[in-house]
């Protein structure tokens, strides 16, 4: 695609593009139909010399995202799957994932299922310590501070964030409770990513973490 896009508006043979990868030119008919197929506008144009160009016009330059740029896109994507854009989401989406690393769009999968926005326009934005935990299942040192003003220290396992009453909760298995709890996002006062892995635990149920509840707060 790029070598298409580097000569548009001029066009290449498949025999010009085989010899410039080493492969044949039945290698570069296949790939150059896979790429039509993923959304690509591959034009033939008709002549003598025939071969293959890019429409400019109906194409965007390469977008060099960084991995949590990347992310973001995937989970924005995955929020907004109705409406006329339904079937163009899905196809960005997967070429979003398709150009991560196999770590990072694994990362990117879980955030798209686990961050949650119900009617919250206006709350604040998660931490990105806390968006990354939950896309690597990291273990978090928070500082949280409860209705009453009491503050304690503890750690934490973030399995989902949801944006409710225009503010944001983390929900988590909390080893001081030893059981799941929510957490406004704007009662935690600090919060550490460690180095430690969350082990497998029972999960929360997706209604628990869509609403934001699991029944105990802090």
């Amino acid at each position: 695609m790029e070598a298409l896009r580097v000569a548009a508006p001029d066009h290449l043979t498949s025999r010009e593009l085989a010899a410039e990868f080493g492969v044949t030119p039945r290698t570069i008919e296949r790939d150059l139909s896979s790429l039509r197929e993923a959304g690509v506008p591959i034009v033939a144009p008709a002549g003598r010399q025939g071969g293959y160009a890019i429409d400019l016009h109906h194409t965007l330059p390469p977008v060099h995202l960084s991995a949590g740029e990347a992310s973001a896109v995937v989970v924005a994507l995955a929020r907004n799957t109705g409406g006329r854009f339904a079937e163009a989401n899905l196809t960005a989406r997967r070429k979003v994932l398709g150009a991560m690393s196999a770590v990072d769009a694994a990362s990117a999968r879980r955030l798209s299922v686990q961050v949650h926005d119900i009617q919250s326009a206006n709350a604040l934005s998660p931490s990105s310590v806390l968006q990354d935990a939950v896309g690597t299942h990291g273990v978090v040192t928070i500082r949280y501070r409860r209705d009453d003003g009491t503050i304690s220290e503890r750690d934490i396992e973030p399995i989902g964030l949801v944006s409710r009453d225009r503010a944001w909760h983390v929900v988590a298995w909390c080893r001081m409770r030893d059981d799941h709890r929510t957490f406004r996002l704007d009662h935690i006062e600090e919060a550490t990513l460690t180095n430690e892995v969350a082990p497998e635990r029972q999960a929360a149920s997706d209604a628990e973490i869509q609403l934001g509840q699991t029944g105990l707060f802090g």
